[in-house]
């Protein structure tokens, strides 16, 4: 099998793009890198917390202490937040990808999808979703843009950090980002090396 580092190397090289803040599209477009936790600044010893609340009206809550997440109602050990806007084109063209890895992994991963930098209501979130047939949880929360800012600060993105922008922890454990859409082989791929992990431990 592919070694993990060679798999983080392919997504460094991927050329497949994303989007910055709205008003800053054009400037802040990146190619999808994978980055690993062994160059994160030291853990910090203060909580953050931040809710999330998707269309049906069923709320959580998300706790953060350095690279440790504590993810309440969630039972899986492996949690992908996806940060994306409805106006940028590499999201929604991520959320059919997203949709099927939830469906063929749901006993192993939670995909949590958080809209920032947007001003849908619920009505226009749900008929989005409709569009794209998507089945995972997307938080349409006050706390939206509080928290892709803390997770961009926390991982030095910067401000304007490219969207989609997906974070990987397993077992309340930061693993990796990767900044950019990317195919879903590529998103399967990265979740069986965190299941086979899983899987060589037990």
């Amino acid at each position: 099998m592919r070694s993990f580092a060679a798999l983080i190397t392919i997504l460094a090289l991927l050329g497949i793009g994303g989007c910055g803040k709205k008003e800053n599209i054009r400037k802040k477009a990146k190619s999808p890198v994978a980055e690993s936790n062994r160059s994160l600044p030291p853990s910090s010893p203060a909580i953050h917390r931040f809710n999330i609340r998707d269309i049906d009206r069923r709320e959580t809550r998300l706790e953060f202490r350095g690279d440790h997440a504590t993810f309440r109602r969630i039972r899986q050990p492996i949690v992908l937040i996806t940060l994306l806007a409805d106006w940028c084109p590499p999201c929604r063209g991520m959320l059919p990808y997203l949709s099927r890895l939830q469906s063929e992994n749901r006993d192993d991963i939670f995909v949590i999808g958080v809209l920032v930098h947007s001003d849908l209501d619920d009505e226009a979130l749900r008929r989005l979703m409709e569009r794209y047939e998507t089945n995972f949880f997307i938080s349409n929360h006050p706390d939206n843009d509080a928290l892709g800012s803390y997770l961009a600060k926390r991982y030095k993105l910067g401000e304007n950090y490219p969207l989609p922008l997906t974070l990987i922890y397993k077992n309340g454990t930061y693993q990796m980002h990767i900044s950019g859409a990317v195919p879903l082989e590529m998103l399967q791929s990265i979740v069986d090396q965190f299941k086979e992990k899983k899987t060589k431990k037990d």
